[in-house]
């Protein structure tokens, strides 16, 4: 950093780093560092690019840039991401909530359309950002979750908190035969984002993900389904009669997870594109049960 300490001129030289050190999108990771420093929007960080910085706001700007340019992601190095209207922490504990996930909400909310007072269980909640976002767009719904990180359940725990939304937290691992009895009752909804990165993938990852992102929560080990058929495993324990089944998916693997929950029995199995166009989300519903 020079001595002409500027808004402008730290958002410059900050940018000009980011670009020689390979950085994707670098105005835009220096817009988003520099405003954190100085607590402020983007668009008012833009509009007085004369305005004197510190030396302590330059030394901070400084230390986000070195973290940057090791590639840890933006989300860790400010501490939160933005997910469906809710400004969320995020940590090292947990998967950074992506774009692609929101479409998921969206998926679960208009087959939640009808339904009154649903009850749902969000599977391998991180952050909790399915949860949270299901039942701040759905006061009246019932929300559960769980993760088998209890790292990333106090995280989840804090974000509810801090948005003032009663979604029930619980511990548990989802591959274990006796995960249908840490929750009670049937559910009208069962969602999950699992792991579902093959463990030979890891290579082809960028380093933002690869390197930082929780190994728990990426990695299927050998198998990518594996997550996917146990949750349809459990589905006669957990779904009531009639009830709703969303996932996301690996795009590579969409087709596949709907086979299998075809050939669990599951009825209307389908899968919908993301916005990029690769295919994201499954979606089935049990089948009715005679009584």
């Amino acid at each position: 950093m020079n001595n002409s300490l500027t808004w402008g001129s730290l958002l410059r030289e900050t940018t000009q780093a980011l670009k020689a050190g390979g950085v994707p999108a670098p105005r835009r990771a220096a817009l988003w560092l520099l405003g954190d420093v100085l607590g402020c929007d983007q668009a008012h960080l833009i509009a007085y690019p004369k305005r004197a910085a510190t030396p302590e706001q330059a030394e901070a700007l400084s230390a986000l840039l070195d973290r940057r340019l090791q590639r840890e992601p933006m989300q860790y190095i400010l501490g939160y991401a933005d997910f469906f209207g809710l400004r969320l922490r995020v940590t090292p504990a947990v998967l950074i909530p992506r774009p692609e996930t929101e479409q998921v909400v969206e998926a679960a909310l208009a087959m939640l359309a009808d339904h009154a007072r649903p009850r749902v269980l969000d599977i391998g909640t991180g952050s909790g950002c399915i949860a949270l976002a299901l039942k701040h767009e759905r006061p009246d719904a019932e929300v559960f979750a769980c993760d088998v990180s209890e790292a990333a359940l106090a995280v989840a725990r804090e974000n509810a908190e801090a948005h003032h939304l009663a979604v029930s937290f619980l511990q548990a691992d989802v591959l274990a035969p006796g995960f249908p009895g840490h929750a009670s009752g049937s559910f009208d909804l069962v969602i999950s984002n699992p792991p579902y990165v093959a463990a030979d993938e890891a290579a082809e990852l960028e380093s933002d993900v690869r390197d930082y992102e929780p190994h728990l929560a990426l990695f299927s080990g050998d198998d990518p389904l594996v997550f996917y058929k146990a949750i349809a495993g459990h589905a006669p324990a957990l779904l009531a009669s009639g009830g709703l089944l969303v996932f996301e998916t690996h795009a590579e693997y969409a087709g596949a997870v709907c086979d299998l929950l075809a050939e669990a029995g599951f009825l209307d199995v389908q899968v919908k594109r993301d916005l990029a166009g690769h295919p994201r989300i499954v979606i089935a519903r049990r089948g009715r049960v005679d009584l």
